[in-house]
């Protein structure tokens, strides 16, 4: 009887040896998180600019007809200055009647008619030049203008590259100084915030209504690219 009690008493022991081994949890892998940003600047290689010639006459027809007198004028004159016809496209048209508001009444005004012109500039130094030739032509609303980079995909290739590389010396760095070692990635994701944007841009529209025998000053700037990156490392 003693021995029976003994080897049950063994049985046990053996069993709750076991469950504690197998229920043990496994250890988390030890890792580290840093952010990397890459960032490369470029020349912009084209311009954009919008153009409106906007008339208004208290009939809507003739309205009408000198806009579109003044936009065909405008047109042929930026295709003159060097703009192929396939880089203007019209971006807006409208016909409104300019009612006012007066002691609680309304009273009918001159139809308003727009109409307007998106320029793609693909050399840069011909922006100032087109402006003008547009202004000078009989558009009288200039409402955009904006430089940009027509391929960025070598520049983002380089940002990424270079986010990448920032990433994994902060993370050797960091570990380093700690007495371990990274090894592989364990994940890696790009921030949204990444993308190009305008460095810098001059532009006065002023110069080219009010005085029609002076140039634009234009300043395309440059393009700047960037890449933000968290990458996760395991550690060794």
């Amino acid at each position: 009887m003693k021995k029976i009690f003994e080897s049950m008493v063994l049985l046990i022991a053996a069993c709750m040896l076991f469950s504690c081994t197998v229920n043990k949890p496994a250890e988390a892998p030890r890792t580290i998180t840093v952010n990397g940003t890459g960032t490369v600047s470029a020349e912009p290689d084209q311009a954009s600019i919008i153009v409106s010639v906007v008339t208004q006459e208290w009939v809507a027809k003739q309205a009408a007809d000198e806009n579109a007198a003044a936009m065909t004028k405008v047109r042929d004159a930026v295709i003159a200055a060097g703009i192929r016809a396939d880089d203007i496209t019209t971006t807006d048209y409208s016909i409104a009647r300019q009612d006012t508001w007066s002691n609680g009444r309304s009273w009918p005004g001159k139809y308003q008619v727009r109409n307007s012109l998106n320029i793609t500039i693909k050399n840069t130094s011909l922006a100032s030049t087109v402006i003008d030739t547009a202004v000078a032509a009989g558009a009288n609303e200039l409402t955009s203008l904006s430089f940009s980079v027509a391929d960025t995909s070598s520049l983002v290739r380089q940002a990424r590259t270079l986010a990448v590389q920032q990433a994994q010396d902060a993370a050797s760095l960091l570990a380093g100084a700690s007495g371990c070692k990274i090894g592989q990635v364990v994940s890696i994701s790009e921030n949204n915030n990444s993308g190009a944007r305008l460095l810098s841009k001059t532009f006065k529209a002023e110069a080219a209504m009010a005085v029609a025998d002076a140039s634009t000053p234009v300043s395309a700037g440059k393009i700047e690219v960037s890449s933000n990156v968290t990458i996760t490392y395991a550690l060794q």
